[in-house]
């Protein structure tokens, strides 16, 4: 829940919590973040607007965002009029945003930010404003950050677990350092084995960040939502129950339609969408937690997007039992410590820390594999399958490739990125050794007979047409799939040098000179013999010799 509303001024209670709407800033509490904006610093300050201000005026500045039309008749002000805003002073934008709309008679879903950012950010967001009115009305928006491609990736969160150039990990998801006493257990065990949309413009605004499915088994999602609930924070167990249900049911009610949280959030199928639907918070989130929250957005959650309003004590009690319909959740037992350590080490294999903070025992660290050349080593139209529908590839591997629900367009940009990731230092193949779209079935016969136990012993640990030795733990790849998985050049790179690839892997340098080759096949000529085993495993996903896709 994003952006419940409260009072924040005793003289003009409904000014607030149109909230979320400029709000729902694009996360990160900018404090919280650290990223403070110098005098000019146009680049920090478009951060903040379109992490604050963007979901309700919109990525331009036209009155478009994503909530606009949830504000009923009172639409957010286009700031690329350049008539309006040249009437208007620098001191008097700084007090809207300070203020509040309805601070100044302006609209009452403009929330007060004065709690929320600095005097310095605020100054940084008139600059930039004025830059919005200044562009050529024909001209569109200029694109921010990386390439599509790029910040696709970025916002899902790719980096935290794979090794990718030019993009540094950074958190995209909320803050599970108090998640014991913010969501209740039965909810979360089904949230993690079905993920769903909870924040419909994502939990940072704007951006394509969601919860990926992980496809967990039941037991892995209750060992997973066991050690979560142990992230507690004292300060939120207690229950919003001193005064009568009746009496603070009915007051909620009134507070939440004087303060037009509608224009943020839905209920019962109606609202705004800057903020979570309300129609389930009690059965997701625990009223200690709803209460503190609406109190103090930020000291509940740092990087929390809802702004802080100043809600006091007896207005969240009563907004909280109204969203509970007075009817709150009994205490939860906290997990054992042994099912806690059970599910801390499924957090730390899944990467979970890598993309949220506040997990206390979980530190983020890369469990993917090093993505930084994949163009070179993966066919882009396997990689837009795999996308779409990922499987295991290292069957016991506990991190596993989980499941972003990607749209077609969403897959074919992210493809594209990836494929575009080559390394730049990599000299040419020969020409003997490049291929040369068919499979030899001499080569075929021959890799074979390399990749026996008699020779190679490829079946020590790769499944292929036959099952690897050891447990599955310490299975490598399956050798199946590399027709349709890799490009033919780099299963040659990769034979002649894997460390040069992949440094610390447990791939054996076979060819490591002129003579390390068998001697009893193909003559011992070592290129031939890397060419016969690309062959073999390009035919182990069916394709036949004299074909390829």
């Amino acid at each position: 829940m994003t952006a419940v509303p409260g009072r924040w001024d005793e003289r003009r209670p409904r000014v607030r919590l149109a909230l979320g709407f400029l709000a729902v800033g694009l996360l990160l509490s900018v404090t919280a973040d650290g990223l403070e904006t110098a005098p000019g610093d146009l680049e920090s300050a478009e951060a903040l607007y379109r992490r604050y201000c963007a979901v309700c005026h919109g990525p331009g500045g036209r009155g478009d965002g994503p909530n606009a039309a949830f504000l009923e008749d009172d639409r957010p002000r286009d700031l690329t009029d350049a008539r309006y805003l040249g009437a208007l002073s620098d001191d008097h934008l700084a007090r809207v945003i300070r203020e509040g709309g309805q601070a100044l008679r302006g609209s009452r879903f403009m929330p007060p930010w004065g709690r929320t950012l600095s005097p310095s950010q605020m100054r940084a967001l008139v600059a930039y404003i004025r830059t919005l009115s200044a562009r050529p009305p024909e001209l569109p928006d200029p694109p921010a950050g990386p390439p599509v491609g790029a910040t696709l990736a970025r916002e899902l969160g790719c980096p935290t677990c794979h090794r990718m150039p030019d993009l540094p990990p950074s958190p995209v998801g909320p803050d599970l350092g108090s998640e014991g006493s913010r969501v209740q257990r039965t909810w979360l065990i089904r949230f993690l084995q079905a993920p769903h949309t909870i924040r419909p413009v994502g939990y940072h605004p704007l951006s394509r960040s969601r919860m990926p499915d992980f496809r967990l088994s039941e037991e892995e999602a209750v060992r997973l939502a066991d050690y979560l609930l142990t992230q507690r924070h004292e300060r939120l167990e207690d229950r919003p129950d001193s005064m009568p249900a009746a009496d603070l049911t009915g007051r909620g009610r009134d507070l939440f339609r004087q303060y037009a949280c509608r224009a943020c959030h839905s209920r019962d199928g109606s609202g705004g969408r800057a903020g979570p639907d309300l129609s389930s918070v009690a059965s997701r989130l625990k009223p200690g937690w709803v209460m503190r929250f609406l109190q103090d957005p930020q000291a509940v959650d740092p990087l929390s997007p809802m702004p802080h309003l100043g809600v006091e004590d007896e207005a969240a009690r009563a907004i909280t039992s109204y969203l509970f319909d007075a009817v709150f959740p009994p205490p939860e037992r906290p997990p054992s410590a042994e099912a806690a350590r059970r599910g801390l080490s499924l957090f730390k294999g899944l990467g979970c820390a890598g993309c949220h903070r506040g997990a206390r025992d979980g530190r983020g660290e890369h469990v993917g594999p090093d993505l930084s050349a994949v163009g070179d080593k993966l066919r882009p139209e396997w990689m837009e399958e795999f996308l779409t529908q990922p499987f295991t590839i290292r069957p016991g591997r506990m991190a596993r490739m989980p499941t972003f629900r990607l749209k077609e367009a969403e897959s074919r940009l992210l493809t594209e990125f990836l494929a575009s990731l080559r390394e730049p230092a990599a000299s040419p193949l020969a020409e003997r050794l490049r291929f040369q779209g068919t499979l030899a079935e001499a080569n075929v016969q021959a890799g074979r007979q390399l990749a026996s136990r008699e020779f190679l012993s490829c079946a020590s640990c790769h499944v292929g047409e036959e099952q690897p030795e050891g447990p599955p733990e310490e299975w490598a790849p399956d050798l199946r799939i590399s027709g349709q998985r890799l490009n033919p050049d780099w299963i040659v790179r990769w034979l002649q040098d894997p460390q040069r690839l992949e440094p610390g892997t447990k791939m054996p340098t076979f060819f490591l000179d002129e003579t390390s080759g068998p001697e009893e096949i193909l003559d011992g000529d070592e290129a031939h013999q890397i060419l016969a085993l690309r062959d073999y495993l390009l035919s182990l996903g069916g394709i036949s010799a004299g074909e390829f896709r």
